[in-house]
């Protein structure tokens, strides 16, 4: 029985040797990176790509074991999930994270995103940690709290027509024109594509329809614009009709996530309809 207790006391010894002589200070986390990767209201989701630097402020190494934590963003509140990872003493290492959010939830602090201005971006909970035999719970603390933004370069998306899909049907004087057309968003937003678009031929605006065309992010989507046009109002249609007519499209339109963000277009493109 002596020998077993002293060998429980040796064990303890050893466990306690394992285990820093006081509580460890929580790590604190700073952004390194903020990046978008996707806004797609036909998803109802927003993605960011998140690198934060995870500091240990103790002068020990800190493994860190996988935590759930609590992201704020806006008015959501969403659960972060931190990496297993070891931190070495007074340093740091780097965590990626991909955040997706939910639109609905987020519509305010997305468009303040995609118009360039600052959202606060919060991280809070308990972490946990291997530090001897069991694993210690540091907090509740605040692991983050800063401001982000993300830099969106938005392109106009490029239109094309697509001769096979377009078409010209005569009725005594009057044409119906039918421009079939293919359109590439290059943005990582996707949106609504919505507005008037003019048919110009020989320089003058003769026709007018709208558009509304779903875009999802860096994708592309078809469509049809259709236009009647009197032909005794276009200059040489007659010869036009024999070679092809060449056309212009105009639209002074808008990209829109409803409720989140826009973006005003001109948007110009032109061809040959037979």
């Amino acid at each position: 029985m002596k020998k077993l207790a002293v060998g429980l006391l040796g064990l303890l010894l050893v466990l306690a040797a394992c285990v820093p002589t006081q509580k460890p200070v929580p790590p604190q986390a700073r952004v390194e990176g903020f990046q978008l990767i996707s806004v797609d209201p036909f998803a109802d989701e927003a993605r960011f790509a998140l690198r934060l630097r995870v500091s240990n402020p103790n002068a020990f190494e800190l493994p860190m074991l996988e935590s759930r934590l609590t992201l704020h963003f806006g008015a959501a509140s969403l659960p972060f999930d931190l990496p297993a990872v070891t931190l070495p003493p007074s340093g740091f290492e780097i965590v990626d994270a991909e955040l997706r959010v939910p639109l609905g939830a987020t519509a305010q602090e997305v468009g303040h995103l995609l118009s360039g201005e600052p959202v606060r971006l919060r991280i809070t909970g308990t972490v946990k940690a291997s530090l001897g035999p069991v694993p210690l719970s540091l907090g509740p603390m605040t692991l983050l709290d800063e401001d982000v933004r993300v830099d969106l370069r938005f392109a106009t998306p490029r239109f094309e027509i697509v001769p096979e899909r377009s078409r010209l049907t005569l009725s005594g004087s009057v044409v119906e024109v039918v421009v079939g057309f293919q359109a590439l968003n290059p943005n990582p937003v996707g949106f609504y594509l919505r507005g008037p678009f003019q048919l110009v031929v020989g320089g003058r605006s003769v026709a007018e329809t709208s558009l509304d065309l779903p875009l999802r992010p860096r994708q592309a989507g078809a469509g049809e614009l259709r236009f009647r046009v009197n032909l005794t109002e276009i200059p040489g249609a007659a010869a036009a009709l024999v070679t092809g007519l060449p056309v212009e499209l105009r639209g002074g339109l808008k990209a829109e996530v409803p409720g989140v963000w826009s973006q005003l277009l001109d948007v110009f493109f032109g061809g040959r309809v037979r």
